[in-house]
C-alpha cells in the first residue's frame, strides 16, 4: 500500500511539473560583438540574473533550472535559435550574489545575425532593428533611433569595430524566483 501511494505521488508530482509550464527568463542582457574588416567576428552575449518567472502563481524554479541546463547549457537550444552564431562556449555562474549565463561565439557575416550594412561600401552606416526583439532597449555605444522617433533600430557609424548593447528582459521581479540556489545545489552535486 505504501508503493502505490508513494508512486501516487511520484506521478502527481510529475504531472504537475509538465503541465506548469513556467518561463526561463533574465532580468538583462549584454550583447558584445568585435568586427573584423571582412564582417566576421566574435561575440557574447551575459545574462544577468537568470530567473523563473511564477506560472499561475506557482513556484517553477525547478523546471525551468532543468530546461536551462539541459536545453541550453548542455543541449543546442541556444544555437538552434541563433543559426548564425557559432558557439564556442556556454557556462553558467555565480556574480555578485545573481546567476549569470554567458555565450560566447563567432560568425562568419554581421549580416547574418540580424544586422544591416550594405554589401560592397565600407562607408555604410551599420544598422541593428530591434522591433520583433521582445526586449526593451536600455543602452549602447551606438544611436538609438528609438527614443525620438518611435522606431526600434540603433544606428552605429561606419568603421565600428566594438558593439555594445543592453537590454531588459524582465523588468517586475515581484512574481520571479532566482535560480540561483538550483545552480548551487546542482554545482555541488557534480
Amino acid at each position: 500500500m505504501k508503493k502505490i501511494n508513494f508512486l501516487t505521488r511520484i506521478f502527481a508530482f510529475l504531472l504537475t511539473a509538465l503541465l506548469l509550464t513556467g518561463c526561463l527568463a533574465t532580468e538583462y542582457k549584454e550583447y558584445r560583438f568585435n568586427l573584423n574588416a571582412d564582417g566576421t567576428g566574435t561575440g557574447s552575449v551575459i545574462f544577468y540574473n537568470l530567473i523563473s518567472v511564477e506560472d499561475e502563481e506557482q513556484d517553477v524554479s525547478f523546471k525551468d533550472f532543468g530546461e536551462l541546463v539541459t536545453d541550453y547549457i548542455e543541449g543546442t537550444r541556444f544555437e538552434d535559435d541563433n543559426p548564425g552564431y557559432k558557439v564556442t562556449n556556454k557556462e553558467i555562474y555565480e556574480e555578485n550574489g545573481l546567476l549569470i549565463g554567458k555565450v560566447e561565439f563567432t560568425f562568419e557575416d554581421i549580416r547574418s545575425i540580424g544586422f544591416y550594412k550594405a554589401k560592397d561600401c565600407d562607408c555604410s552606416s551599420l544598422l541593428y532593428y530591434m522591433g520583433d526583439f521582445g526586449e526593451t532597449y536600455s543602452e549602447s555605444n551606438g544611436n538609438f533611433l528609438g527614443a525620438e522617433d518611435d522606431f526600434p533600430m540603433i544606428e552605429w557609424e561606419a568603421g565600428t569595430e566594438e558593439i555594445y548593447l543592453k537590454t531588459i528582459v524582465q523588468e517586475d521581479l515581484e512574481s520571479t524566483h532566482s535560480l540561483l540556489p538550483l545552480h548551487k545545489t546542482w554545482k555541488e552535486s557534480k
